[in-house]
């Protein structure tokens, strides 16, 4: 880091990026996908499809608990919303903990009631915690990595926007057909299209991770929640290690009363107080004339109180309302900014449209890593090509980049085509991934050259275009919903990106030749040296 502050953060930029680049794709591109984690694991649990939700959905999932667990202290039911189409039911006996529910809990077609039984599958819930702790290694080594990873990507955009001299000149310029140049527009145009998101999500993420780089910190970092995913309906498969169940202490006989009339009553309160429509009721003492219904929704007061920002109403069986439950408020202001900082990485408040353009900036920031990376070959390929250093990198990047699509899509594919009943079948999901990826990186490093990009793209966006031909070949409801629609889409725009490289990779050759006998000479002649701090400077 010698010379002037620019050219330091020239070689700053490049050398942070480079050694963290390949899983830094896998951190952006995993991300981006668990965006839709909720809906990629209704996808890949096509038993689901079924559930359709109904206007009576709350009163079915009271029948259904009356049936299972008639002297059950509590109950709780967790309605169909705008990423969820089942219905959720859960019970707790007297003398057990609340952690309990977790294993006594049924998923429900939200329209007559009919217990579900959907695959085993690892779901979004693998590519969501995949992409901040790993997989298969300790999990606060996983985080601890990441969070190094993610400081190296801070120091990555603050020394890129400081070394660039023209930062909003080079946003509006884009040279096809160029290769180098072309390589380095791409690579610009997706950095500051969607800076403010790539500052906000790797500060973020550093953030929530920040504990795992302080030895003294025996807590660890993370993004909170429980291990298995903090999903609708506690996505990412069973738990592990959950408590034993304590002796079963029922309390005593009282007369049975049937509280059913009261769903619809205490939901239309809530949600004409909230303006938004309940999501989830819990009922102590169900059965009986003591019962109490509370009811919570969507309805958010702040982000900076983090999961307990939501409030809810509590009703006695007269249908009064008896208490108001206040959201929760941060201790102090670093839990406060913990809190909101945790809610814009996960999105915990995204509407529809506000999810969307977080997966589409996502993209881009994958797509700035992706360019970086191959863009720092490019630049050497003349001088260093044939040094083994330079041919690892070269190969690497084949199948740490495309290799991960084709992974992903394998990922998907594995869900529908291993036999629903197949023991420990989320994990072969996850192995056919690495396995696929496994083999991709051994490709790359055999075939280091414009095919070896061009076979493993089109596999990818083979994949990802028949996914949707896949979905409604395999699942039971041959028209998809919406959160299926959803996926489809997603994929389909991932396939569009991969055909566009494709195309690229097909064309590339034509635009490499020169008249024949004659070399290119003028042209060489006409290009302009790159002033210093430039771009073509910059992103040495």
């Amino acid at each position: 880091m010698k010379g002037s502050l620019r050219q330091s953060m020239t070689w700053l930029h490049t050398w942070s990026s480079i050694t963290a680049g390949w899983i830094l794709f896998a951190i952006f591109f995993t991300g981006t996908l668990a965006f839709f984690r909720s809906e990629i694991t209704h996808w890949m649990q096509p038993e689901l499809h079924v559930s359709v939700p109904a206007e009576n959905s709350a009163e079915v999932a009271y029948r259904y608990l009356q049936g299972k667990a008639p002297g059950a202290q509590e109950w709780q039911i967790s309605l169909p919303g705008p990423r969820e189409e089942t219905v959720s039911a859960s019970w707790r006996n007297g003398g057990e903990d609340r952690q309990q529910m977790r294993s006594q809990r049924a998923v429900l077609n939200a329209s007559t009631g009919e217990e579900l039984k959907p695959r085993e599958t690892a779901g979004g819930n693998f590519l969501y915690r995949f992409h901040f702790e790993l997989y298969g290694v300790p999990r606060a080594a996983g985080e601890t990595f990441v969070g190094i990873v993610s400081m190296m990507m801070l120091i990555g955009i603050v020394s890129g926007v400081i070394m660039h001299r023209k930062i909003f000149a080079d946003f509006f310029m884009f040279r096809p057909k160029k290769k180098l140049l072309s390589w380095i527009d791409g690579h610009v145009l997706a950095s500051v299209l969607a800076l403010p998101f790539h500052l906000m999500i790797t500060f973020s993420g550093l953030l929530l991770l920040g504990g795992t780089l302080l030895p003294w910190n025996g807590s660890g970092g993370g993004h909170g929640g429980p291990p298995g995913g903090g999903g609708p309906q506690g996505q990412g498969g069973p738990q592990r290690g959950a408590p034993q169940a304590r002796a079963v202490q029922h309390k005593p006989a009282a007369p049975v009363v049937d509280n059913s009339a009261l769903l619809a009553q205490v939901m239309a309160s809530a949600s004409a107080e909230w303006g938004v429509p309940a999501d989830r009721i819990t009922i102590k003492n169900p059965g009986t004339d003591k019962a109490t219904f509370s009811v919570s929704g969507p309805n958010r007061v702040e982000l900076s109180a983090g999961r307990g920002g939501n409030s809810g109403l509590v009703f006695n069986s007269e249908g009064e309302v008896l208490k108001v439950e206040e959201a929760s408020s941060a201790p102090n202001t670093s839990q406060a900014i913990y809190n909101y900082m945790d809610m814009l990485h996960q999105a915990r408040f995204a509407d529809s449209v506000t999810r969307w353009l977080l997966f589409f900036a996502g993209i881009l920031g994958t797509l700035m890593v992706g360019t970086g990376s191959i863009l720092w070959v490019e630049k050497r390929a003349k001088k260093q090509m044939g040094r083994r250093g330079f041919e690892l990198v070269r190969g690497t990047n084949i199948g740490a980049i495309a290799g991960l699509m084709v992974a992903t899509g394998a990922y998907f594919w594995a869900n529908r085509l291993l036999p629903a009943e197949l023991a420990t079948r989320s994990d072969w999901e996850i192995r056919s991934f690495f396995i696929v990826w496994g083999l991709c990186v051994v490709a790359g490093l055999f075939r280091r050259d414009r095919k070896g990009w061009l076979w493993q793209t089109l596999v990818a966006a083979v994949l990802f275009t028949f996914i949707p031909l896949l979905d409604v070949a395999t699942s039971p409801v041959p028209v998809p919903d919406t959160l299926r629609i959803i996926f489809d889409a997603a994929c389909l725009i991932l396939a569009a990106l991969a055909w566009y490289a494709v195309s690229k990779l097909k064309a590339e050759p034509k635009s490499k030749r020169a008249p024949s006998g004659r070399k290119d000479s003028t042209a060489r002649r006409r290009r302009p040296a790159p002033e210093a701090g430039s771009t073509g400077e910059q992103t040495a």
